[in-house]
């Protein structure tokens, strides 16, 4: 049976853009679960769970595939993707701690910004116009949400340092899924993140209660979900085409927080939120137009 390459091209963009969403969705899910049980325990604590708990989660992979989950060919770049992420994480975490979730959610839009530019410098992707005025407006809409008088504090500051560094994260990932499965990334990602965790964990441990550990579990199963979900999006289609559609965790955040933390969204969230949903859906219907009639 023959199957028609511009078909099975336009097949795979979907699937990578479906992957991306349901990922973002995950990673706002997660997010929620972190600040929520961060009134009682550590950022750094959450973290170090969040890590050893991928190899529950795992585990079937684990053993489905045997030792060839363990195999990389690119040992260096999961080194330095482990350096990187552990330190995004942990200032991530923290950040989370300190602010109000959609307003982290916003300040980690700038992660589309600096990763197109990586994506550009570092993997020759060739950015059209249309993914440059999506990603613009993308922007202006989270500057909305944030409003100009907004006062920068050191939640906010991790939080932008966390979306720089895991702008970087995210070329090495999709460098990975060149040779490396994406369980093999994930699995990686989890376990190696276990000794930065822990070292700044030991000095604020609380020992955790089941309640705790079941959050624990919840925050790692949702946290490796939305990374290999991610993963796989990346292998299917190139980085700077997929991360518009990341804007619209902006959305599940403002509804998160206002129905579990009582943080009720201004209006200019739901207006940024009306424009960012509006650059995402103009993307994928220029980017269909685009493949249609090449």
């Amino acid at each position: 049976m023959k199957y028609n390459k511009f078909e099975f091209s336009k097949s795979q963009g979907f699937v990578a853009i479906i992957y991306m969403i349901l990922s973002g969705f995950c990673f706002v899910i997660m997010h929620a679960a972190v600040k929520y049980i961060s009134e009682e325990i550590h950022p750094f604590e959450i973290a170090f769970f969040r890590c050893a708990f991928v190899i529950i989660i795992l585990s079937p992979m684990i053993l489905y595939q045997g030792k060839s989950i363990l195999v990389t060919k690119n040992p260096k770049l999961q080194i330095y993707r482990i350096g990187l992420n552990s330190i995004a994480l942990l200032c991530f975490f923290y950040g989370l701690s300190k602010i109000n979730l959609a307003e982290t959610t916003a300040l980690g839009f700038t992660v589309p910004i600096f990763t197109t530019i990586f994506s550009v410098l570092f993997l020759k992707e060739i950015i059209r116009i249309r993914r440059i005025t999506a990603l613009i407006i993308g922007f202006i809409g989270t500057l909305i949400v944030l409003r100009p008088d907004i006062t920068i504090e050191i939640g906010s500051l991790m939080v932008i340092l966390s979306s720089l560094l895991w702008s970087i994260c995210l070329i090495i990932i999709k460098r990975l899924t060149i040779t490396d499965s994406v369980y093999t990334i994930s699995l990686y990602a989890g376990v190696g993140l276990i000794p930065a965790t822990l070292f700044l964990a030991l000095p604020v441990w609380t020992s955790p209660t089941l309640i705790h550990i079941l959050f624990f579990l919840f925050i790692s199963l949702t946290g490796t979900l939305a990374q290999t979900l991610m993963n796989s999006s990346f292998k299917r289609a190139e980085v700077a085409m997929l991360l518009p559609f990341d804007f619209l965790r902006l959305i599940w955040s403002a509804f998160l927080s206002y129905t579990i933390f009582n943080e009720t969204p201004e209006i200019t969230l739901w207006i940024g939120g009306t424009i960012i949903l509006s650059s995402t859906c103009y993307l994928a219907y220029r980017e269909m137009i685009l493949k249609k009639t090449s």
